[in-house]
């Protein structure tokens, strides 16, 4: 009996040696494993940031190259939309000139020089490849001249000033004065001239002298051409001008047909009704 006993004691010692070594065996497996996947994360790091620097290197190179080959140089520039800027002007707001290499100029920031003339409303600017650079201009209009001081200034149809009047710049244009306390002219000056230039007053604007926004809100108008340079005054008001020039020129062709008009020095409208103020009659 004891015999038996020692040899299955015997066997379960040399099973439990078998499998300690077993154990032992997969962790320097696993082991060796993690460490190769390391390994292979380190190898493919460097392999990453090679071709990372390779291809920086490379795109550095073909910039360079890019923006120095005669290829896509400038040969032509157009300029479009101006009449009172010459293209040398715009060319020399923006910076640019034939030779600058097209990829290489920002095309942003010579929009935003040229901007910042006084005469230009708005501008795009356009790369054509390989070399021809696009620009394209709205300049402001001048309607009107303003007195500012002892100078005088250019203005749009809203009365906004545009920039200085230099010597030897001339224009046909009528003078606007507007009084400290109209702060809502802009839409009244815009709709007479537009009237104006539709050809729906009795008057044009060759013929108009100056325009008043006055402080009883009324629009005055002087024609200096009227009845051989003795020139007429016409007054509307601020609030209801379009209704009141719609019955001074009923007034207006009538005076006409009756051949009085010449000796009027006034025509204005006054609530519902125009009334006309006669020259003196000369001795």
């Amino acid at each position: 009996m004891s015999t038996l006993t020692m040899g299955k004691q015997n066997r379960l010692k040399i099973g439990s040696k078998s499998g300690n070594k077993l154990h032992k065996k997969k962790k320097q497996n696993r082991s060796l494993t993690g460490t190769g996947q390391i390994l292979m994360r380190f190898i493919m790091t460097l392999l990453g940031l090679s071709l990372i620097a390779t291809l920086g290197v490379g795109l550095l190179y073909g910039y360079r190259f890019i923006t120095s080959t005669a290829y896509f140089n400038l040969k032509e520039i157009q300029v479009t939309g101006t009449s009172r800027l010459t293209y040398g002007d715009v060319l020399s707001q923006g910076n640019v000139n034939l030779g600058l290499n097209c990829l290489e100029m920002n095309v942003g920031e010579v929009e935003n020089k040229l901007s910042r003339n006084p005469w230009i409303k708005n501008v795009t600017v356009r790369r054509q490849f390989p070399s021809t650079l696009r620009i394209n201009v709205t300049e402001k209009i001048p309607m009107f001249w303003i007195r500012q001081g002892a100078g005088l200034y250019f203005a749009d149809a809203r009365g906004k000033v545009i920039a200085p009047m230099h010597p030897g710049e001339t224009a046909s244009l009528p003078i606007l004065s507007v009084a400290e306390s109209i702060d809502d002219g802009a839409e009244v000056l815009s709709g007479i001239l537009k009237k104006i230039q539709n050809r729906q007053t009795p008057f044009t604007q060759d013929q108009t002298a100056w325009i008043k926004l006055t402080s009883a809100h009324e629009i005055e108008i002087y024609l200096d051409g009227h009845a051989g340079g003795q020139g007429l005054t016409v007054r509307l008001s601020m609030d209801r001008w379009e209704l009141q020039l719609e019955r001074l020129k009923i007034a207006w062709g009538d005076m006409m047909r009756r051949g009085e008009f010449k000796n009027a020095a006034i025509i204005a409208a006054s609530g519902d009704k125009i009334w006309v103020k006669k020259r003196p009659s000369r001795g």
